[in-house]
């Protein structure tokens, strides 16, 4: 287990299975679920606080057209493919590359054909903290053309109190939400969140989001073409004094209610806040590509930016 801190009070622990964030502390208050054990992370089905991949979320029926080849994968989701299958980066031992005080480098290896996936790809991740800001800088490179998309898989959890994210509040400045059939697949419809969700834009609790909506697992939208850092979503504590915003330069972010939780945890006992690329866009060709040809770099950046009201602020 590694760990990487700042004097401004944020301790990170991160583990080499699945290059996993297994604790976020604040202060000595802990931001995010995880294990007692390291070892459990082995075998952990809730892909808890890991990296995710080679491609995050579903893809349809297990398979996708790549040039002239069908190609097929391993289906864990039903008929779909989720997270990447069995050949997910989360259960994967990842290699020390780097160690600072303050930043922390893994990296891993694929072979062509793991899980169906084309390319022989090297993934690496730079977790970086500086003030209250957890920052993760995520780059892959193919041999052959393949599809990618990584992530990170934290359930978050403010209020060191609560068994339920219930009292939290959500605020996100997303327009769109993919709409998506009953097993989570996009339909290839954009929806309006001002009429699905209409008070997500300035802010609301998730108890009542729960009541109006049940279970989120969605995948919510940045308009085409800005590829660029910006805020994603803002997560805040039930007392309002503690608050996590979520930033990327990735074109979605997937937000799941964690219901699918169990023994250790509760369902819904932390919330997912995943930048990442659209699901199944492999399949979807007016979905942002997710094409990686050799002699390309995929780099992606996630921030996990923490305030409290008294004045322990990140820097921006």
């Amino acid at each position: 287990m590694f760990e990487i801190s700042t004097a401004a009070g944020l301790v990170v622990n991160i583990s080499a299975t699945g290059a996993t964030v297994s604790s976020i502390r604040l202060d000595g208050q802990e931001l995010t679920l995880g294990y007692a054990s390291e070892a459990a992370y082995a075998s952990d089905p809730y892909y808890l606080g890991s990296t995710v991949g080679p491609y995050a979320n579903r893809i349809d029926n297990a398979g996708f057209p790549l040039g002239q080849q069908q190609i097929r994968l391993t289906a864990n989701d039903g008929p779909h493919c989720l997270h990447g299958g069995k050949a997910g980066l989360n259960h994967r031992q990842w290699q020390l590359e780097a160690q600072q005080a303050d930043q922390l480098t893994l990296s891993c290896r694929a072979a062509a054909g793991e899980g169906g996936f084309p390319g022989n790809r090297e993934f690496r991740c730079q977790f970086r903290v500086t003030a209250t800001e957890l920052q993760l800088q995520f780059e892959a490179t193919t041999d052959a053309p393949t599809v990618l998309n990584l992530t990170n898989h934290c359930y978050f959890n403010l209020d060191p109190q609560a068994q339920q994210i219930d009292q939290h509040y959500l605020q996100s400045p997303l327009l769109q939400v993919l709409d998506k059939n009953g097993s989570g697949i996009p339909t290839g419809r954009l929806l309006s969140c001002a009429e699905q969700y209409p008070q997500l834009a300035t802010g609301q609790l998730l108890q009542e989001l729960f009541r109006q909506h049940g279970a989120l697992d969605h995948c919510f939208v940045v308009p085409h073409g800005e590829q660029r850092l910006q805020t994603l979503a803002t997560l805040t504590s039930p007392d309002q004094q503690l608050s996590l915003t979520v930033l990327s330069d990735l074109p979605g972010l997937q937000i799941y209610s964690g219901d699918g939780l169990g023994v250790p945890f509760l369902p819904r006992q932390g919330i997912c806040l995943e930048a990442q690329y659209w699901p199944d866009a492999p399949n979807q060709p007016d979905f942002p590509a997710t094409l990686l040809l050799p002699g390309q770099i995929y780099r992606q950046q996630i921030i996990y930016r923490f305030a409290r009201q008294n004045g322990a602020n990140s820097n921006d």
